[in-house]
């Protein structure tokens, strides 16, 4: 086995259990060790990730419209990156002999990530319908 696939392996295994973690105490009932999020408690608006732990609990207990009323940004982004992560672990078990759809992470998307997420941040935080939809709610 490849240093790269047992690391690949090693990381799935983490996720699984920080999602099981996640799935089985409520962050919004306090259960687990969920912190605060310090920019809401200072600022009261909404930072990118608000709301991203309720996403993951709701994700790990199978309500996905629940997790995309959560954090849509986050759902959205975790969708691409198990995608990603599918398509490089088929190609890594498969050998050099795989001659499937790839991954590439491309070098623009660097650069168009982060004004994306700034703009979700500004607009999730604009009172009045449609923005409010992009509260965690």
């Amino acid at each position: 086995m490849s240093k790269s696939l047992l690391i690949s392996l090693v990381f799935a295994a983490l996720c699984c259990l920080g999602l099981a973690y996640v799935g089985k105490n409520d962050p919004s009932a306090g259960g687990g060790l969920f912190p605060r999020c310090v920019f809401h408690d200072a600022t009261e608006l909404y930072c990118p990730g608000c709301g991203g732990t309720r996403a993951a609990h709701a994700l790990a207990n199978f309500r996905i419209g629940e997790a995309f009323r959560q954090n849509l940004l986050l759902m959205i982004l975790a969708a691409l990156f198990v995608w990603a992560a599918g398509l490089k672990a088929l190609a890594r078990l498969s050998g050099r002999s795989y001659r499937g759809p790839s991954f590439r992470f491309p070098v623009v998307a660097a650069y168009f990530l982060p004004l994306v997420v700034v703009l979700f941040w500004i607009l999730r935080n604009i009172p009045g319908w449609p923005f409010e939809l992009l509260a965690p709610r």
